[in-house]
């Protein structure tokens, strides 16, 4: 296992879950009340949790630093991995570039290791907040072990591309074919290109009002251009729109029963607000707080969106 100390809120580590592909996840802990050497809580005594963290596509450990600092002050640990194909994470492809997976279960498979080598053995309960595709892996982990995570978190998750129907038919029928294909599966899907930071302009942008906050992301990629990432291949989307259908059986939400508070941003155009909100109503146990003249990133959107995200989340979790 290897160690980097790179960043302040994070220690960073690698694991392989399988041969030639490695995870990078941080540890951040809270700070203790007693006077240790460290400054950090190495015990369990005083910590309430761990905050299981999980980003959404395209995005990194070092964005959610600032997340990760408001979750320690409220004494919990936070452990966040990045996903396979992104971050510091091994990349699928020769183009570090391309957001390539063939399949939703190698997150899920990721995840679970984390948890049971990493988490588990800390003996603390586990909460959970997601984003976006984050969210979608946190249901199907939920769904296969429905009784690993005390509660859970969901900020805009990924229910749901956001795109009108005629243009999600022709996607999902032409991701379908191309990703038969091994040559052409890790090819860019169309509109889909590498990561480039001058065509990050926060004017028109769907993601957030805040211009600070907007361009967090970008700065860290500034910093470290490995943490780059850019568009979707036909792989990659074909994996997407395959894993939306299974999040859609009965039998698949009817094990999620964690109890969830989901996050849904009205004004959300990369996600679908409409079918997030079905979801709440088909799942067990979830309450949806609707979050109004919000965009896709919640957790990086203005100060006033953002304190409403963390008062409920306040009112859902235990701090």
């Amino acid at each position: 296992m290897h160690r980097d100390r790179s960043h302040s809120i994070f220690e960073y580590h690698f694991f392989s879950p399988q041969k030639n592909i490695k995870i990078r996840y941080g540890i951040a802990r809270p700070l203790c009340s007693s006077k240790e050497s460290s400054g950090k809580c190495f015990g369990n005594a005083a910590a309430k949790g761990i905050f299981l963290l999980l980003h959404g596509r395209s995005e990194f450990i070092e964005k959610y630093a600032g997340i990760a600092k408001k979750l320690l002050a409220k004494g919990f640990w936070v452990i966040s991995p990045d996903w396979r194909g992104q971050g510091l994470s091994s990349r699928e492809l020769e183009n570090p570039h391309k957001g390539h997976i063939l399949c939703f279960e190698s997150y899920v498979n990721d995840l679970e290791a984390l948890v049971s080598r990493v988490i588990e053995p800390l003996d603390l309960p586990v909460y959970l907040l997601a984003h976006s595709m984050g969210g979608h892996i946190a249901l199907r982990f939920m769904s296969r072990y429905p009784l690993k995570i005390e509660r859970a978190v969901l900020a805009s998750p990924m229910v749901e591309i956001a795109m009108p129907p005629w243009l999600e038919f022709v996607s999902k029928r032409l991701s379908k074919k191309i990703s038969k294909s091994s040559l052409f599966a890790g090819k860019y899907a169309f509109g889909s290109k590498d990561y480039s930071g001058r065509e990050a302009k926060f004017k028109g942008n769907n993601l957030s009002h805040d211009p600070e906050q907007f361009q967090v992301l970008h700065h860290e990629i500034k910093k470290n251009p490995d943490l780059a990432l850019g568009g979707v291949t036909w792989g990659w989307l074909n994996a997407a729109f395959e894993s939306i259908e299974f999040l859609k059986q009965a039998d698949v939400i009817a094990k999620i029963t964690t109890p969830i508070l989901l996050l849904s941003a009205q004004e959300d155009s990369v996600v679908s607000p409409s079918a997030q909100e079905k979801l709440s109503r088909q799942l067990p146990c979830c309450r949806i707080v609707s979050i109004g003249g919000a965009f896709h990133e919640l957790l990086f959107e203005d100060a006033d969106i953002r304190g409403r995200v963390w008062d409920a989340l306040e009112q859902f979790i235990p701090t």
